[in-house]
């Protein structure tokens, strides 16, 4: 069953926010500031029993935020926690180190063809961003290309794919838009991973200005949509009203 997320800073706007439009899953966008307040976090997640994904503060990391993130992963019961490559070349070893069973998604960004593979095959696990991977990696190829692409990474890294991020991307828009925004792109993905029975979060991972109720719901209203119609993607995503 398909796990259809969106990604926010866990404030309590934002969880009651994703909350209302649908979303049982989510990723929480973290900053060392925001890791000073981790048991006030888990105290307000508790209100909204979605599953969490944590995703590593990119920049600025000291000790004390690497353990804060730990902890937060800990108390939340994550599955994964997504990490950029210069993130976990320097701290995951001591990530590690604090808990030895924690399941790393590191993420793919400005690679070549080459350089994607040897991402995919190093570390040990993964992110796949589907935006970056057609915008940077195949430099927005048609979709037929950026499917059969995909189809191949599914077929040599299915076991190491943690998580997944997947927003609304069509050629020449810009980035980070809503899932409802690329439905084609959608339609083609969903499949493939309900076939290889992918049971990571899938996010759509958007800008600040389409995290509102009716950008979240379309989302969330997509998945179900999509189960409908095409009977071939299962989507675990809302409750519909």
């Amino acid at each position: 069953m398909l796990k259809i997320a969106t990604k926010f800073a866990p404030d309590e706007p934002s969880f009651a926010l994703a909350w209302r439009a649908g979303f049982r899953y989510g990723e929480l966008y973290l900053t060392p500031e925001i890791l000073t307040k981790v048991n006030a976090i888990v105290k307000t997640a508790q209100n909204y029993p979605l599953e969490y994904v944590p995703h590593f503060p990119n920049k600025k990391v000291t000790k004390t935020t690497a353990q804060a993130s730990v902890d937060l992963y800990k108390k939340l019961d994550c599955k994964a926690m997504v990490i950029h490559q210069p993130m976990i070349d320097q701290w995951g070893a001591s990530i590690l180190e604090w808990h030895p069973e924690i399941r790393f998604a590191v993420e793919n960004h400005k690679l070549t063809e080459e350089q994607f593979w040897e991402w995919a095959e190093k570390n040990p696990g993964l992110n796949l961003d589907i935006e970056h991977l057609w915008k940077f990696t195949l430099q927005d190829a048609p979709l037929p290309q950026v499917i059969e692409f995909f189809s191949k990474f599914l077929d040599r890294y299915a076991d190491k794919l943690n998580h997944i991020h997947l927003p609304g991307y069509i050629p020449g828009a810009e980035e980070h838009r809503p899932m409802y925004c690329s439905r084609d792109l959608m339609y083609a993905v969903w499949p493939l991973l309900e076939k290889k029975q992918y049971n990571g979060l899938i996010v759509s991972e958007i800008n600040k200005q389409y995290q509102i109720f009716q950008d979240l719901r379309m989302d969330a209203l997509l998945a179900v949509a999509a189960k409908i119609i095409t009977q071939s993607v299962n989507c675990e995503v809302v409750r519909v009203a």
